[in-house]
């Protein structure tokens, strides 16, 4: 059992890391407080980062309710989101307008929030549609030991967004340190790690509404 939550505490944790990217938050974070005083910028970091948090565990523990509601099976359900988050993958990999550069554009033709905490940094940059999908298959990956699943997902959550946080308050550091090309870099190679998690939600969506077992 301790050898299972391991395992399932390591794929929620590089599950979330992939889809929130802290090093593509950090990036526009840079941008949406350009200009601000160190005290300004730590008081967004802070409340994105909250923000992000409530979002993230909230969906996940009502969107489990909502599927109950609809009586809409977990696996059906991992199929979509794997099919989602195959699409974002994809948007990744080939960078076909990606939350950055669309927040980068706001910013500059002057019509960002005046407090950008919760848009576009807290949602959807930190928390966008991928993660708060992934969310909700994550909390529940396998039948049975619900309350240990969902506290695995709960401290693996405050760790990602405890790690956005920290990127976001050294985000210059950061940006200067991999610039542009570096970031373009890393977010297609997190692309390529979020595709292969959607096609595992696929394969173990299948795998849950059928009798086929793939290994």
């Amino acid at each position: 059992m301790i050898n299972t939550a391991l395992e399932q505490a390591l794929y929620a944790f590089v599950t979330l890391i992939a889809l929130v990217n802290p090093i593509s938050a950090a990036a526009v974070f840079v941008t949406v407080t350009e200009g601000r005083s160190p005290a300004d910028q730590a008081q967004i970091a802070r409340r994105a980062s909250i923000v992000a948090l409530i979002a993230l565990i909230g969906f996940a523990f009502a969107g489990e309710a909502l599927l109950n509601a609809l009586s809409v099976e977990v696996g059906a359900f991992k199929i979509a989101g794997g099919l989602l988050l195959l699409k974002v993958a994809f948007n990744m990999v080939f960078a076909e307008a990606p939350d950055r550069q669309s927040v980068e554009r706001t910013q500059r033709s002057g019509h960002a929030a005046i407090d950008p905490s919760v848009f576009p940094l807290a949602i959807p940059m930190i928390t966008g549609p991928g993660a708060l999908t992934a969310s909700v298959t994550l909390i529940n990956p396998e039948p049975g030991h619900q309350i240990l699943n969902e506290v695995i997902f709960v401290v693996i959550a405050l760790v990602v967004i405890g790690i956005t946080y920290i990127f976001m308050r050294g985000a210059e550091k950061l940006t200067k340190w991999f610039g542009e090309t570096g970031i373009d870099a890393i977010s297609r190679i997190v692309g390529i790690i979020v595709a292969a998690i959607a096609v595992q939600l696929v394969v173990n969506g299948v795998s849950s509404l059928t009798s086929l077992k793939f290994h």
